[in-house]
Parts: structure tokens; sequence; C-alpha cells
């Protein structure tokens, strides 16, 4: 078996969380290679658990995503979904995850499938009954969402067949900074072929975003679509689809030329400032000194690795 080596490579999450904390990004990406083996250091077996961890909100939002996508497969086969029972399946899902993260062992690893809840792991992450109830509420929301939104009308008037993404592929493109290439990393919820050209729908289960953050995640996605199917920024449409907030509506965006290359300078910015600070690139090899905290304490407080990081003010007598 070929040995595993941890070239570099980009996404928009790992862009974000080096932006959040430059020693989580370390924690995510190099603190914790190799922990899954026998003879790792201690310190990678445990950031490599920690890593797998999960919280309330991306555990939620994942098994939406996992139901919408079989859901559509459902429509794609010619067959109608039962809503209630797959609103049914889903709680199911959902109690069976929380009882397994409950129940499990403190401070040991679960298998590759099992959901580990960072609210059973962390003491100073635990949140009472109340608020789990209204954490599955919106799960369950969402899918009633997704079941009356305007998107959804658009993919059966467009027709099954029309899609040619589901939420189900990991797929790259190239980028280059400074003579080094890389892959960039997407995953792309929905993308449906319609006159125009292409449709990006992306489900949401949060609120609406005010960050910006959802702007630059379409800049990547329509730039990844232009080199994918070779269409150009005018055959580009893209929406976000508030599923437990406002999915009647479908706030549909075109592509621009400045938007694809304001996402290239975005990707090439924050990889470049990433690049500087890894040793070897294409060996892996990154010293946990030169990534910085962050200054921020409540990034701290929230962080999964911070009961292991050295530098940690709050697990060294800091607020």
């Amino acid at each position: 078996m070929a040995e595993l080596v941890n070239r570099f490579s980009y996404s928009l999450s790992q862009g974000l969380q080096f932006r959040t904390c430059q020693r989580q990004y370390w924690f995510s990406r190099y603190g914790s290679w190799g922990g899954w083996e026998k003879d790792a250091s201690p310190m990678a077996k445990e950031a490599y658990r920690l890593k797998k961890l999960t919280n309330r909100f991306l555990w939620t939002g994942n098994r939406v995503h996992e139901t919408i996508r079989q859901t559509l497969e459902v429509y794609r086969s010619g067959a109608k979904p039962d809503e209630k029972e797959i609103k049914n399946r889903l709680l199911q899902q959902l109690r069976e995850d929380f009882r397994g993260s409950r129940d499990h062992p403190r401070k040991t690893p679960g298998t590759k499938s099992k959901v580990i809840l960072l609210e059973h792991e962390d003491p100073d992450s635990r949140i009472p009954d109340s608020q789990w109830k209204s954490v599955v509420d919106r799960a369950l929301s969402a899918i009633d969402g997704f079941f009356r939104s305007e998107a959804l009308r658009v993919i059966q008037t467009t027709g099954y067949d029309a899609i040619i993404r589901n939420d189900d592929v990991l797929e790259s493109m190239e980028a280059t900074v400074e003579h080094r290439t890389f892959p960039v990393f997407v995953t792309i919820d929905v993308a449906l072929r319609f006159p125009e050209g292409i449709l990006i729908l992306d489900w949401k289960t949060g609120k609406p975003d005010t960050s910006g953050s959802h702007a630059e995640q379409m800049g990547i996605y329509a730039l990844f679509s232009g080199k994918e199917w070779n269409v150009g920024p005018e055959s580009i449409r893209f929406s976000p689809v508030y599923l437990s907030y406002t999915p009647e509506r479908l706030d549909i965006s075109p592509a621009t030329s400045d938007m694809l290359d304001r996402a290239m300078d975005n990707i090439r910015e924050n990889a470049g400032a990433i690049l500087e600070k890894i040793d070897d690139p294409e060996k892996g090899v990154a010293r946990m000194e030169r990534f910085s905290l962050t200054e921020d304490p409540r990034e701290c407080r929230k962080c999964v690795y911070r009961t292991i990081c050295p530098d940690n003010p709050l697990e060294n007598g800091g607020g």
C-alpha cells in the first residue's frame, strides 16, 4: 500500500479555519496527521480523536443534507417519497446518534461512522435538554422546508434528469500560488442543467448569512462550474436555500467575471498565507510554533483542541 502523504490542498472551510485561528488549522491539518497509527505520538492521537468530534449544528446539518440527497434520489427513480416517513426516519437517526454519543465513554476514540458530539464530550459545551429539542426540531423543520421550497419546484419543473450533482461527490480544481499547483476541494449540494446553463443550489439549515462567507463560497462554486462544465459566467446561476427560514424564496444570482476573478484571488491570497507557514507542503511538514493563536477568547473557548494546545491561555491560567 502506498504511503499516505499529507500534501497541501485547500478548501473554503480550511481557509475560514485558518483565518479564525492558525493554531486550530495546524491541529486539524498537521497535528492530527497520523494519529490513527499505533505508534503515533500521544498529542497526534488525541488531536486525531478530537478532530472527529462534531457539534450539534454540524451534526444535524449533515443529517439534513444526507436526507435531502436520498430524497432527491427517490424522486429521480420515479417514485414519490413519503414526507412523514422521511421525517420519522430522520428523527430516529438523530435519536440513535444522540444516544450513541451520550453513552460513548469519554476520551475514547469512536468508529469511523460514529457520531460523537462535543456537547457530550466537553463539560464546558454541555447544553440543557430544552436546547437539544430545539436543535432536533429545526432539523425536522428543514425537511418540511425542503418539501415546500421553491428550489424543489424548480427541480421538478426542470426535470430530475437535469440534476448533474447531488451532494455526493468531493471534487477538485487546480490553483497555483507562486509556481506551486494544488487541489481546491468543493462539494456542491445540487447542480442542475437548465436552459440558461447551470443552476447551483446550496441547502442551508442555519440563519441567513451576514458574514460574507456565502458569497465567497458561491464564487468558488462558480469557478469550479466554469472549469468542470466549460461554461462562461453568464451561464452560471446560484442560490442559497434557507430551509428553516425562507424556503419559499429562491434568490437566484448570476455569476460574473469579476466574481470568478475575486474567487481565484481569495484562493491565492488565503492559500498563499497558509503556505508561508508550512515548511514542506509536499511532505506535510509544518511546525506548530509557526501557527499563531487567535486573540479572540471566544474562539478559544469553543475550540476542540484547546485542551492540548500548549499556548492556550484558557488552559494555562488565563480567562
